[in-house]
């Protein structure tokens, strides 16, 4: 069976954002290019015509819709975005296929999280740093957002800093639906914080839902891999932490660290941290394993 064409290709959110608008016919063929895009990208246009139940002139105005010129140029876009989407299965496959033993894959990975954290480390500016953490301290409602594997560093980053602030930290998931995370968003205003986080493949979700807090006038700290990711475009300060990996789509441990050094600075700054930590240890002495 064809996989899906993932919501995260540029193909895929101008599909989304022309939907709404496309005619019947139109739809027949766009609902086929996202249910078979590896059928798609080797068909020609009377044969997408064909399939989809349509006519050539339907495909061609259908693809100048989503801001194409020809069909040579929609295709030519699938295939960039179905080499994106596929691009774990392929190093996956591709590292199977060269001996190694269980003990260097595992090496491997480990070495491929220290250049991570390495690279996190040499990419850090003072200046944003400081602002970030200033940000943070000061934020009267902080709301944390993170799908995917950036939900468990989101979670993660919502329980330091609870124990550590005053403010209203807020985990504003997407987990337990859409319309959860978008209430959440929808209340967001000048004077709050949004930690958005996200790694490839970027979450449409999660950039949506950091728009939305931006256009609203919150203030938007990004945890992310790149300059050229997403929530970089959307955030006033950006902090980075590389998610490569040799064999999985991305890696969450420079960005679990760097989750971990943001609590860390602020439980340093806050004055009353010792007195927290003291009465949380002894709330909880006695769940402790002696």
């Amino acid at each position: 069976m064809s996989p899906v064409l993932k919501p995260t290709t540029d193909l895929a959110n101008r599909i989304a954002a022309a939907y709404p608008s496309l005619s019947g016919t139109h739809r027949r063929a766009a609902d086929f290019v996202l249910q078979n895009p590896l059928d798609t990208a080797t068909m020609t246009i009377e044969g997408l015509a064909e399939r989809s139940g349509t006519s050539t002139a339907t495909v061609t105005r259908f693809v100048r819709s989503l801001g194409y010129n020809g069909y040579g140029e929609f295709r030519a876009a699938l295939s960039a975005a179905l080499k994106v989407a596929m691009a774990p299965v392929d190093g996956l496959a591709g590292a199977r296929a060269v001996a190694g033993s269980t003990f260097a894959t595992l090496v491997n990975a480990l070495k491929d999280q220290e250049n991570n954290l390495s690279e996190a480390i040499s990419t850090l500016e003072e200046g944003v740093c400081s602002r970030a953490i200033d940000a943070v301290l000061k934020s009267r409602r902080i709301f944390i957002v993170g799908s995917g594997a950036s939900h468990h560093v989101a979670a993660y980053l919502e329980e330091g800093l609870a124990l550590y602030l005053d403010a209203s930290v807020i985990f504003a998931s997407s987990r337990v639906g859409p319309e959860h995370a978008i209430r959440h968003m929808m209340s967001t205003r000048a004077g709050d914080l949004v930690i958005a986080i996200s790694m490839p493949r970027y979450s449409r979700g999660t950039v949506e839902l950091t728009n939305l807090a931006k256009e609203r006038g919150a203030t938007v700290l990004a945890l992310t891999d790149a300059p050229t990711s997403p929530l970089a475009r959307l955030a006033d300060m950006t902090l980075f932490a590389p998610a490569r990996s040799r064999l999985l789509p991305n890696s969450p441990s420079a960005t679990f660290a760097l989750a971990d050094a943001i609590v860390t600075a602020v439980a340093r700054e806050r004055p009353d941290a010792v007195e927290a930590l003291k009465e949380l240890s002894e709330n909880l002495l006695w769940t402790f394993y002696q």
